[in-house]
């Protein structure tokens, strides 16, 4: 290489943007610079012919492969002009010795099918295959090895066994201490050879970097250095640690500009996608900030160039580094009209999926906003978007919220960076820190106040929200969040009256502060009246005035803890010894068995499945699966625990977990069948009676796929025809985990679910501007008195699952949430009532206070089965007096025999024992609330007191 490097460095891209690669895979067009001539060579064999073989091959290597051709019988060749051009290619092994060694030519050709042999068995035995490579070696002359083991080093490669094959180039560098005559250019042309495959470690590296510094021309030495550098990046592979003051070193050496140097090398790789694969240490090493700097500041295209690759980036700590070295090379100089763009992009890095999840923002980035506010505000452009270019996605469904560092809107306020309107679904995190926020501006705006009163709720989860109260800032917004809970105890439903209670009894702090901030909270909170919201969610509906009888019996007999597992249509109820199988027409079958030995002492679940007309049984015990079938309860296997894990998943899921037309559980995408030795995944399904859809979690883009259950196999992505994206409105996504299909079952013909007489389902979307949730029963109920069903859910909700028929009632009830369920009013979303499924080991047993006639809950799918216990107790119900209700409060204040006593005497018409035990567990409920709220009261009365 020349010493005039302009040139050849610009030759990295001078014959288009693929020449570098087109000249490493031999079609680069002829003529092109450090590319060698590639040939067609027409062979002629007795044994084939007419028919020619033709082999492209670069002039280097073709001498010693016409002579190993020869050597198998071939003719000379019939060489045409020039096709291509290529990278020089050293000769491998045997060609090797027939042109460097014809004297052991026999020796080389009579290994060549055991070496052929050998490569075969490399990728799939690779011990096997180098212990025949060794027992090869021990019969080849000393000055063969070298060419040999770099031989052995490209059948690794082409393996995809980098390790061992720089293992192999090892090999061949140790024999080249014994061989007769070391060809240095040779050496040097394997060396990049295996370093451009990432065949070699930096050990090695070093000390081909060594050797070319011993090389007498240092101008040689640094282009060999660079092209090693240039071809390996753009290869895709990432530098290595020291590249960068390697190459330092052989430049200064050679006369040249290292900063200029730099600056060129750095233009050529800067969109390479390897370079940001790079170590931290690559970049940041003290030995080198003056060069990069210098480099950077020197070039306009690599400023520009650098600004858009951060924004591209993954978030990383490396983000504060970059921020400040392009702040001193003048990069954000370069920002003008797309300033707001850049910003949008940069701080799209910095969502998150919660609080803690949720990165802050390096103050160097924040230090850059007032810089970037003239010219954001001069551009007259979009405003900036903290949620990104784009509106979030949430993939198939749960909930699109996400949360951004409170620092980013407070600090381009103060700045005055024109910023878009929050999404509905925006969180802040990191709001506790006042000065670094900018508190006083954050909450001066009514777009980002109300989305950091949403986080402090969110965040605090009641639990020290009564230190904010220090905070002059947040003090206006505190009171908005407490009248808030003010207005929905009054206002709405029983448990929003007990929500807003909890938040008030947890959360006001009742310090001297928070009393003094709102003189007239101890008067607002006496003038809760639990009588009201009680009325208004009996008149709604409960629970249980709807039952399972099957059920309701299996339960009975049960003992302790209790869980259920989804056969759709058949639910299985099971303790830690037995397990019964229920359907929409009654008991199905039964199985006893055994806790193993230990389950006691030590970490103790247990699964249990039905398929195929028999129970999957499975205990988990301190790290140990011990499994059986109901059939065969001695035949005990183990499952891996990653398989186990995946079970993990079934006790939140809906429940549509179907069975196969063979009466074959569904367990993943494959039919389980009697006698299987396998557990999980479980997955949210669709079935409309003739195909099977199956929701894959796995990946980044969650999918729904048909399912051929016959062959096992998972079809395209796709959806039923009641999902068919053509029902969406514009800006909506399928909310899939909160959307059902299934039919209804043999011998059913009604659903409080809703039915259109031969399937059930409910199809739910979300807007992904507005945060909105539209749903649709397949009988066509949708929200209130007709209204469209269109609503706005609190944060955490997932959406709808259910729009829920109470017998006598003229509106339904929405039902959303996994673990716990929440009915709440269609058109306002205030929550009447919320009862847990209980399905998981960590909750305790028994029935929710709210369905205290239901002792076990099943999974929402099975909802669809629930009818209805008591109709006159129901009628009661819906046109129950407030004054009953005031003289049950009364009763519920003495004892709860009292109560259920006046139960039985005030609505005589509740007949029913389980909906009796659910009314009264109704208004011990709301009994509960009156004693929160007369302790409030206490602790307000002692504070004003100083008491």
């Amino acid at each position: 290489m020349t010493s005039d490097h302009s040139d050849g460095r610009r030759g990295d891209g001078d014959h288009g943007p693929g020449t570098p690669i087109a000249l490493d895979v031999g079609l680069a067009p002829v003529g092109t610079p450090d590319g060698e001539p590639i040939t067609a060579r027409r062979y002629d064999h007795p044994l084939v012919g007419d028919r020619p073989i033709v082999r492209l091959m670069g002039e280097a290597a073709a001498p010693g492969e016409d002579r190993l051709l020869a050597a198998a019988g071939f003719g000379a060749p019939d060489v045409g002009p020039p096709v291509a051009a290529g990278r020089r290619r050293e000769l491998g092994y045997p060609a090797w010795a027939l042109i460097h060694d014809p004297g052991g030519r026999d020796v080389a050709l009579a290994v060549a099918p055991e070496m052929e042999r050998a490569e075969r068995l490399v990728k799939a035995k690779p011990g096997p295959a180098l212990e025949m490579y060794q027992r090869i070696s021990e019969r080849l002359p000393h000055d063969h090895h070298p060419a040999y083991w770099e031989q052995v080093g490209r059948a690794m490669i082409a393996a995809g066994r980098h390790k061992q094959a720089a293992i192999m180039f090892g090999r061949a560098r140790t024999a080249d201490r014994h061989a007769t005559a070391v060809d240095p250019a040779r050496r040097r042309a394997v060396f990049l050879e295996f370093a451009l495959a990432g065949a070699l470690s930096v050990k090695d590296i070093k000390a081909y970097v060594a050797e070319l510094a011993r090389d007498a021309n240092p101008v040689d030495s640094y282009g060999e250095l660079r092209e090693l550098a240039v071809r390996r990046t753009l290869g895709g592979l990432p530098p290595w640690p020291d590249m960068l003051p390697q190459l330092a070193k052989p430049a200064k050496a050679a006369g040249l500009d290292v900063v200029a140097e730099f600056r060129l090398l750095l233009e050529t790789l800067v969109d390479a996608p390897a370079l940001w694969r790079a170590a931290d240490g690559f970049w940041t090493a003290p030995a080198q900030r003056v060069h990069l700097t210098s480099a950077i500041a020197g070039s306009a295209t690599l400023r520009r160039r650098l600004l858009r690759q951060l924004t591209d980036l993954p978030r990383s700590d490396l983000d504060a580094w970059w921020l400040a070295l392009l702040e001193e090379t003048g990069a954000f100089g370069e920002l003008t009209a797309d300033a707001a763009d850049w910003l949008t992009a940069m701080l799209a890095r910095y969502r998150g999926e919660g609080p803690r999840g949720c990165p802050k923002v390096p103050e160097e980035l924040l230090r850059l906003l007032p810089g970037l506010a003239e010219r954001i505000r001069d551009a007259d452009g979009p405003p900036v978007r903290l949620a990104g270019p784009d509106p979030v996605r949430s993939g198939s469904g749960s909930s699109d919220r996400h949360w951004i560092d409170a620092a980013v809107p407070g600090r381009c306020l103060a700045a005055g960076i024109p910023i878009a309107d929050p999404e509905p679904h925006q969180m802040l995190a990191h709001w506790q820190d006042a000065a670094r926020v900018g508190l006083e501006t954050l909450t001066a705006d009514a777009r980002f106040a109300a989305a950091l009163a949403r986080s402090i709720q969110y965040e605090t989860r009641y639990d020290g929200f009564g230190e904010l109260w220090t905070s002059e800032p947040l003090r206006p917004l505190l009171r908005d969040i407490v009248d808030a809970w003010l207005r929905d105890a009054r206002s709405g439903g029983l448990q929003g009256a007990l929500d807003a209670l909890t938040a008030l009894d947890r959360g006001i702090g009742l310090g001297r502060r928070a009393v003094a901030a709102m003189p007239d909270l101890r008067a607002g909170i006496k003038d809760i009246d639990l009588v009201a919201p009680l009325t208004r969610s009996l008149r709604a509906g409960i629970l249980d005035e709807l039952g399972w009888q099957a059920l309701d019996e299996a339960a009975a007999e049960l003992k302790g803890q209790t869980y259920c597992r989804a056969s759709w249509p058949v639910l299985t109820a099971h303790d830690r010894s037995r397990a019964i199988a229920v359907g929409p027409g009654g008991r199905i079958a039964e199985h006893r068995y055994r806790a193993p030995r230990g389950a006691n002492q030590f970490d103790y679940d247990v699964h249990v499945f039905f398929s195929g007309g028999h129970f999957l049984v499975c205990h988990w015990v301190n790290g140990k699966s011990t499994i059986h079938w109901s059939d065969a309860p001695d035949d005990q296997f183990e499952v891996t625990y990653q398989m186990w894990r995946s079970l993990d998943h079934e006790p939140p899921r809906r429940g549509y977990t179907f069975l196969a037309p063979d009466g074959r559980r569904f367990m993943g995408h494959r039919p389980l069948a009697p006698g299987d030795r396998r557990v999980g995944p479980n997955g949210h399904m669709f079935h409309d009676g003739r195909t099977f859809w199956w929701h894959t979690e796995t990946g980044s883009e969650p999918r729904v796929r048909r399912i051929d259950p016959a062959a096992d196999e998972l079809g395209e992505p796709g959806l039923p025809d009641f999902l068919d994206p053509s029902l969406l409105d514009e800006g909506e996504h399928w909310v899939i985990e909160s959307s059902s299909l299934a039919p209804l079952p043999e011998g059913v013909t009604t659903s409080p679910l809703g039915t259109d007489g031969t399937l059930v389902g409910l199809r739910v979307a979300r807007d992904r501007t507005t945060g909105r949730f539209r749903y649709r029963r397949i009988d066509g109920a949708e929200g209130a008195d007709g209204a469209d069903g269109a609503i706005d859910l609190p944060p955490r909700s997932k959406g709808p699952w259910g729009l829920l028929d109470i017998p006598g009632a003229a509106r339904r009830l929405l039902l959303d949430g996994d673990d716990e369920v929440t009915a709440r009013d269609p058109e306002s979303g205030a929550p009447h009532w919320r009862v847990e499924l209980k399905n998981r080991r960590s909750t305790a047993p028994g029935p929710s206070p709210m369905a205290a006639g239901t002792s076990r809950m099943p999974p929402p799918a099975f909802w669809h089965f629930l009818t209805p216990r008591d109709p006159a107790g129901s009628r009661a119900l819906r046109e129950i007096p407030e004054d009953t209700v005031r003289r049950l409060l009364a009763a519920a204040a003495t004892s709860q025999r009292a109560l259920t006593a006046a139960v039985q005497s005030l609505l005589p018409e509740v007949g029913h024992p389980l909906l009796l035990r659910g009314v009264v567990g109704f208004v011990q409920e709301a009994a509960w609330g009156i004693r929160t709220r007369d302790k409030i009261l206490s602790r307000l009365k002692k504070v004003g007191t100083g008491a």
